[in-house]
């Protein structure tokens, strides 16, 4: 009996399990109507729509802010180039006053001198220099003396009150100095607040269109590691930039729907030119005295590559030429650079920054503000090179005021 009852059991089970098996199994997918499949594709085609606006309307608000940016920029500039030179002013103005001083001490000791020895004379009896041998003949000699030291000292007087007068004009335009770079100073202030916001703003700006930013500078610092110098960071910026531009080629063809037969050329250098920004009015990148040209020897001996400038710690570095940002952060022995590709195979070099205000891959003007200098003393010092094809060329080809 007991066998009999596992056998039922087990033919139950065995019946049993290909309808387990059957419940276990999903249900077939819905198909989508297509109505469904047309109203999702509106939506699609109307969020991109969307998109495509947002993207357009923030193109025209950093062209906006772009403008401002320059405008603004411009009036920093001047501020600090009037800046330095109302304290060199005041340099000169302050040598010239402690040197007209220590004129002024001398010609009163001497003076003073002069009198004493005049009113020691004066104070002697006339019958003192009768009764002492030879009195006459040095009397007479005393009175020809006398003669000719008094239009001296009247001399001597006439360029005391001349230089005191000079003294009093000294002080009164060292005090005029003083309140100028006062009022310079906080109008540069001003300006300075200006510029930094509409920094941030054009920063926010291009942050939100650039979705892959953070991988995108990840892989220039690593490319940057790997470089020799900088002909060679060039080189391998430039084989990163035809890479991303044929990935992107590549990524459109699929989305367009092309086949192998009709894939278009490899992109070529003339197409990734031509999405460069115009080159625009050449500009120095920061207002100050050119220290080296290019050529000339350095301050270790060895021919210069590029131009050094001096300059106001703090100052605002501009983008001499339209380009785009390839580089920004710390390279080698250049210490915190900035690398600007232009159209026509030109490259900038700008170094010696102690901020940075762009990022790679962002477009920037002529004149647009790229960071500010670095320095903590009374000058510091800006070091540019101009590269056409990696090779360093004579700035001065394409920039005013930077040698000949």
């Amino acid at each position: 009996m007991k066998k009999f009852l596992t056998l039922i059991f087990l033919s139950f089970l065995l019946s049993s399990a290909p309808v387990l098996a059957e419940s276990k199994k999903s249900p077939p997918p819905k198909k989508e109507s297509v109505a469904e499949v047309e109203k999702r594709l509106a939506k699609e085609k109307k969020r991109q729509e969307e998109l495509n606006k947002k993207v357009a309307d923030l193109a025209k608000d950093v062209k906006g802010l772009k403008t401002n940016l320059i405008s603004t920029t411009e009036k920093v500039s001047k501020s600090q180039k009037n800046l330095t030179e109302l304290e060199k002013k005041l340099e000169s103005l302050t040598k010239e006053k402690n040197d007209l001083v220590e004129s002024l001490d001398k010609e009163r000791a001497a003076l003073a001198n002069l009198i004493i020895a005049l009113e020691r004379i004066r104070r002697l009896p006339p019958s003192t220099l009768i009764a002492r041998p030879g009195a006459p003949l040095e009397t007479a000699q005393a009175v020809t003396v006398l003669s000719a030291i008094v239009p001296e000292l009247n001399a001597r007087a006439a360029v005391l009150k001349d230089k005191l007068a000079e003294l009093e004009k000294i002080q009164a335009d060292l005090e005029e100095n003083k309140t100028e770079i006062a009022g310079q100073t906080e109008k540069l202030k001003t300006e300075k607040e200006k510029m930094d916001a509409l920094m941030k703003a054009r920063q926010k700006a291009f942050t939100e269109t650039q979705s892959d930013l953070k991988s995108q500078e990840q892989t220039i610092a690593n490319l940057s590691r790997q470089a020799r110098n900088l002909r060679d960071l060039i080189d391998k910026l430039e084989q990163q930039k035809r890479a991303e531009a044929r990935k992107r080629a590549r990524a459109k063809e699929k989305k367009d729907g092309d086949t192998p037969a009709r894939r278009r050329p490899a992109i070529d250098d003339d197409k990734i030119d031509a999405t460069l920004p115009a080159l625009g009015s050449s500009r120095m990148p920061v207002a100050g005295k050119l220290l080296t040209s290019f050529g000339e020897k350095d301050n270790i001996g060895a021919t210069s590559e590029g131009v050094r400038i001096e300059s106001r710690p703090g100052s605002v570095v501009v983008a001499p030429l339209g380009g785009i940002v390839r580089y920004a952060g710390p390279f080698k022995t250049y210490g915190t650079i900035i690398l600007l590709e232009h159209k026509n195979n030109y490259h900038s070099l700008v170094a010696g920054l102690g901020r940075i205000g762009v990022r790679v891959g962002q477009s920037v003007d002529s004149g647009e503000p790229l960071g500010s200098l670095g320095g903590d003393g009374a000058r510091a010092t800006l070091y540019y090179e101009l590269r056409l094809n990696g090779q360093p060329i004579n700035p001065a080809r394409k920039i005013s005021g930077l040698g000949s």
